[in-house]
């Protein structure tokens, strides 16, 4: 898989690795079922020790928003095995309310935290342009959650750093699957060859007058600077089964004031899923018109692998909320993303209209339809699948 900040208007996608009738995830979660776990967990001691503070100060940085999973790593890496972690977020485009009362209710459960929030104006800017040039409206968030934490972590010296799960666990290539985080994904040889929202960074500062400082949460630490801090970016699913189900049990356990949607998540079945960001509900509309596959993908995919729930029970699922319009929070997004050309003039150089609302919206999606996957019919896309 191509790493998120070489992203292009031109590139084609990759579709999902399968080998025979299986694809990377199932095989992913074939090669866990042999684990000695035991002996896996007595492995992460021995790596933690190496890494573990002398006298109480931060030993390992954790990357999380304070929902269920990062909840969870932080809390075991503390109580259970007694590291100090200092926790780091990327700030989400708009906080729900479900959202910003768990970060917080992470932080009063006992974690230190460092959370990141780009320029705002900026950020909006980028968001509308991928939305427009790549259809992608979460780039920018996931461009800057990639690249937070080992930033942070060089800034502040901490070399260990620990995810939640690889996200091979969902089907993202990953060759040569070991403890440690496929590099190329937060990594760059040279800034200057970034790609953000499909543009070149350089074509970015030419047009929208943007300096470096604007654009630094978007490009990732060079190899070089992660070489050269000795960082050791692993992920905690590597040593200890993983189950997003269970670490949400464990988090409404272990903390006072955890909160899941009152209703369930637009385009899914959950309620405990996508529930920081109000882009959210866009980017997996924008997914289920690229590639087919909505929230409900997911969800159905990783539950039926966790054995949660049958392969008819999640064809089901997806048959009823597969493709279910964003309406949820589309008022604030029309808000968000509609770009003022008198407070930033240069940007009709990219984008034609800059105000933002369903009709737009609705032609840049059939705009970006896969020919393989949509035919139109009585001026009406419906899916071939």
């Amino acid at each position: 898989m191509c790493a998120e900040h070489y992203n292009t208007k031109e590139q084609k996608k990759e579709i999902i690795k399968f080998h025979g009738d299986i694809c990377d995830a199932c095989k992913f979660r074939e090669k866990k079922i042999d684990i000695d776990w035991k002996e896996r967990e007595d492995e992460f001691k021995k790596l933690l020790d190496k890494y573990r503070s002398k006298n109480g100060s931060y030993d390992v940085v954790v990357p999380g928003s304070g929902g269920k999973d990062s909840f969870y790593v932080s809390h075991m890496l503390k109580y259970k095995y007694k590291m100090n972690p200092i926790t780091c977020t990327f700030a989400p485009h708009i906080y729900t309310p479900v959202g910003f009362n768990n970060f917080e209710n992470w932080v009063n459960t006992g974690f230190s935290n460092y959370k990141f929030s780009p320029d705002g104006d900026v950020h909006r800017i980028m968001t509308r342009l991928s939305l427009e040039n790549i259809l992608h409206p979460f780039q920018p968030w996931i461009l800057g959650q990639k690249n937070f934490p080992t930033k942070f972590a060089e800034m502040i010296k901490i070399p260990l750093i620990i995810y939640g799960e690889n996200p091979a666990e969902y089907g993202n290539r990953h060759e040569n699957i070991t403890e440690d985080m496929n590099r190329e994904w937060f990594t760059c040889s040279d800034p200057h060859k970034v790609f953000i929202a499909g543009y070149p960074v350089q074509e970015l500062k030419k047009n929208l007058e943007f300096t470096d400082a604007q654009l630094e949460p978007y490009i990732p630490l060079t190899e070089k600077k992660f070489d050269d801090a000795k960082l050791k970016y692993i992920s905690f699913s590597h040593y200890h089964e993983w189950h997003p189900q269970k670490n949400y049990y464990f988090t409404i356990e272990n903390s006072e004031n955890f909160q899941t949607s009152a209703e369930r998540t637009v385009g899914t079945y959950t309620t405990n899923s996508s529930l920081d960001d109000k882009v959210d509900d866009l980017h997996y509309y924008t997914s289920y018109i690229k590639f087919g596959l909505g929230r409900v993908h997911y969800d159905v995919a990783q539950e039926i692998r966790m054995g949660d729930i049958t392969y008819e029970e999640g064809k089901e699922l997806i048959s009823k909320y597969n493709g279910e319009y964003p309406d949820r929070w589309f008022e604030d997004l029309k808000q968000y993303l509609s770009i003022n050309p008198n407070k930033h003039p240069n940007i009709r150089k990219l984008i034609e209209n800059p105000t933002f609302n369903k009709e737009i919206f609705n032609k840049l999606c059939d705009k970006y339809r896969s020919p393989h996957l949509w035919e139109k019919k009585n001026d009406k896309y419906v899916a071939k699948f």
